[in-house]
């Protein structure tokens, strides 16, 4: 499936040029656990920063010691805090290819990091780059020329999951995606997300939309896109179009049903 990675092209046209090994960090290591690691695959490390957060970019980043979003961590240091990843082979850029990022210590419920090299054509390439960076001012400069990328804790998407959807097809809803949609901002209370489109999508490429949920019942809900096409995320925030949950099965979503979503 290729994933539309809006984010990832900003980053990588000015946080990921940024030169580094490692990254002085001030500040104790919270990270803590068993720190060692290869390239073999072994990253069983206990990791601090495992868990969704929310980038200063816009949109949420899932991270644990297996995987950084859609890139495969491959080798993972605790205590100097790096990881190797390699892409996707779908990854629209540099497919398969491996980089580096390093990350500051967790400070007050956020950290920062950055991709210090990128587009390598092995693991071993990318453990030995001679590429630093510096964490000095991190909000404004320090990886390539530019700032880093800073990430907030933030609440998981409480959908998230694997579904069979009412009209035979199948979803996949994460805090970053709902399917090939990059999920933009989402409020678990107001069971409410605002997505983007992928940049290859066949009617309405790149564009906005914006889509509620109902409350579970036995795992399965219903959802509606209410407004879709637009050409900004505070569009379709501000859209005020609306559906109607009263009778899903039947109607309420653009004078159609809502899909049910089942649990796989």
């Amino acid at each position: 499936m290729t994933l539309f990675r809006n984010f990832t092209v900003f980053f990588m046209a000015c946080a990921l040029a940024a030169c580094g090994t490692t990254a002085s960090s001030s500040g104790d290591d919270a990270s803590g656990g068993d720190t060692s690691s290869d390239a073999s695959g072994d990253t069983s490390t206990a990791l601090a920063i495992a868990g969704v957060w929310s980038s200063n970019f816009g949109g949420y980043e899932d991270i644990s010691a297996s995987a950084w979003d859609e890139m495969t961590v491959v080798k993972l240091d605790t205590d100097t805090r790096m990881a190797i990843t390699q892409n996707a082979a779908s990854d629209k850029y540099s497919p398969s290819t491996f980089g580096k990022i390093v990350w500051t210590a967790p400070n007050g419920g956020s950290f920062y990091y950055c991709m210090v090299d990128y587009g390598l054509a092995t693991a071993d390439l990318a453990s030995a780059t001679t590429k630093t960076a510096d964490d000095s001012a991190p909000d404004k400069s320090g990886c390539g020329g530019f700032s880093w990328t800073k990430l907030t804790t933030a609440t998981p998407i409480a959908i998230a999951g694997k579904y069979t959807d009412s009209f035979g097809g199948k979803s996949i809803i994460s805090s970053r995606f709902w399917d090939t949609a990059w999920i933009v901002e989402f409020d678990n209370a107001k069971r409410v997300a605002i997505t983007q489109n992928a940049a290859d999508d066949k009617y309405n490429p790149s564009k906005f939309s914006k889509v509620v949920w109902t409350a579970p019942a036995a795992g399965s809900f219903y959802t509606c896109t209410v407004d879709y096409g637009l050409d900004s995320a505070a569009l379709a925030s501000a859209t005020t179009k609306t559906a109607d949950d009263s009778a899903p099965d039947k109607s309420g979503c653009g004078g159609f049903s809502w899909t049910k979503l089942t649990p796989q």
